[in-house]
C-alpha cells in the first residue's frame, strides 16, 4: 500500500504534543493537505483528552482509541462530556488501552509506540492483523538483533500485547 505522513510538532518536541496525519491506499497518495476527516484518531496521553477536541474531526463510524489506565467508572469521571456526547451522536468506534500496563508488563517501561502501533493496526483493518504483526516483526528483529534477544523478544512481546 501507499503511505504519507504529514507531522505536526510542537515546540517541546521531545515529551511534547505530535500529531500524526496518515493517509494509506493502494494508489498513489498526492494530498497536500492536512487531514480534517479521520477514519481513526488515537491518544496515547490521557491528559490530552481534557486539553485538546480529540474526537472532533472524527468521520460517522470512525474509530477513536484512548491509552488510559480508567476502567468504565474512571471513563465516566474523566471523559469529558462534549466528548462522550460526539462518540455516541457520531457512532464512534470506542476502545481503550492501558499501555503503561502493558508496557511494564511487557518490559518496555514507559516505551508504549509499539503496542499503541498494534493496536492500530488491529482497529484499523488497513491490512490483514497477522500481516501487519509479521511486517512489524520483521522490522523489529532487524533493528534490535545487535542488542540482543532479550531486546527483540520484549518488542514482540510488546506487539502481542498491544
Amino acid at each position: 500500500m501507499y503511505a504519507q505522513a504529514y507531522f505536526d510538532y510542537d515546540s517541546k518536541k521531545s515529551g511534547g504534543v505530535t500529531m500524526s496525519h496518515l493517509r494509506f491506499g493502494k494508489k498513489p497518495i498526492k494530498s497536500t493537505y492536512l487531514i480534517h476527516q479521520a477514519n481513526f484518531v488515537a491518544c496515547h496521553n490521557p491528559s490530552y483528552v481534557d486539553k485538546y477536541n480529540m474526537v472532533q474531526e472524527l468521520v460517522d463510524g470512525g474509530t477513536f482509541l484512548l491509552n488510559c489506565p480508567w476502567d468504565m467508572e474512571g471513563l465516566e469521571k474523566h471523559l469529558p462530556g462534549q466528548v462522550k456526547r460526539y462518540l455516541a451522536q457520531n457512532n464512534i468506534n470506542f476502545y481503550t488501552i492501558n499501555g503503561v500496563k502493558l508496557g511494564e508488563e511487557t518490559g518496555m517501561g514507559t516505551r508504549i509506540n509499539t503496542i499503541l502501533q498494534s493496536a492500530f493496526f488491529k482497529l484499523a483493518d488497513i491490512i490483514p492483523i497477522d500481516d501487519a504483526v509479521k511486517y512489524m516483526k520483521d522490522a523489529i528483529y532487524n533493528s534490535y538483533i545487535k542488542k540482543g534477544e532479550n531486546i527483540v523478544n520484549m518488542n514482540y512481546a510488546a506487539v502481542d500485547a498491544g
